[in-house]
């Protein structure tokens, strides 16, 4: 079947399009390698949390199970009374996360079979230290309620990719290319946090040069999954109340980027290790990229 294409947004030569039925191959040329953001309208189209995935669902079966957002504790029904209830004067903390693989396995069978779009994947690949990813390996459930903003601009850390994909009401995300990084005030030591917090009202004597960026921003709703590609800063804003799954993804088309963070962390942290991490994460993307043109996983 054709790739169905809607145009979400044409700003100032960033075009951010939402596609149905695209193959794995136009994907991976037109935005896995071409590092280029895409919202799919259909990836999801066989994970049962597609309709499971609801507040009522969270709160009759998770209602005391106990959440912790920016140091304080709520029960998880307190947490999504509020989320139905908030907005824009009141929005519910965010954001609420939920760990799937770790606090609740049981539901992982909902977010299966993994996006086609997402693989191959090397997190959790026996040849990628875990400890070099710092928990990137899991499968993540966001909560937000109107009016909550995700508290700061960013890329993925590691320069991972990332889909993150709506399953209940509305999002706004608004993005902006690598090659803006410049305007985006890197903060020092924690390069992949913007320094600019609030891209609506910017700071504009503190942070001039985010002037000359040109973020764009588009809605993205339940069923669709949004590829932001590795180094893209971006951030979001609930429109109505939301829950959305979000994971992070490594493969050949991002594995230098990951090496450049890689390396950028042992110089601060593990000088002397520094090269030969260098020098076995370049081995093994070579064999995992020999492995996965074979179609084997290790």
């Amino acid at each position: 079947m054709a790739t169905q294409t809607v145009e979400l947004v044409h700003e100032k030569n960033i075009l951010v399009e939402k596609k149905y039925h695209m193959s794995y191959d136009e994907f991976a040329e037109k935005h896995l390698f071409a590092n280029y953001p895409v919202v799919i309208g259909d990836a999801c189209e066989a994970w049962s949390a597609k309709k499971k995935f609801t507040p009522e669902f969270f709160k009759k079966h998770y209602s005391d199970r106990e959440v912790t957002i920016s140091g304080k504790t709520y029960s998880l029904g307190e947490y999504i009374d509020w989320m139905l209830t908030g907005d824009e004067t009141n929005p519910a903390p965010y954001p609420c996360t939920l760990q799937i693989e770790s606090e609740y396995p049981e539901l992982l069978r909902d977010v299966m079979p993994p996006l086609k779009y997402a693989q191959p994947s090397r997190i959790g690949s026996k040849l990628v230290p875990n400890r070099l990813l710092s928990g990137a390996n899991t499968l993540e459930i966001f909560f937000g309620s109107p009016g909550a903003l995700f508290p700061y601009v960013h890329y993925d850390f590691m320069c991972l990719h990332a889909f993150i994909t709506q399953l209940y009401g509305e999002k706004e995300f608004t993005v902006i290319p690598p090659d803006q990084t410049q305007y985006l005030y890197p903060t020092p030591g924690n390069a992949w946090v913007s320094q600019v917090n609030d891209i609506w009202n910017p700071d504009l004597e503190k942070y001039p040069l985010f002037a000359k960026s040109t973020p764009v921003s588009f809605v993205v709703g339940p069923g669709e999954t949004l590829f932001i590609p590795c180094g893209w800063w971006h951030t979001a804003r609930s429109l109505t109340p939301t829950i959305s799954v979000a994971l992070d993804s490594l493969n050949a088309s991002n594995w230098k980027n990951f090496m450049n963070e890689v390396d950028m962390n042992m110089q601060k942290h593990r000088p002397k290790l520094a090269k030969a991490v260098q020098t076995y994460l370049s081995v093994a993307g070579g064999v995992l990229g020999t492995l996965e043109k074979a179609g084997v996983r290790v």
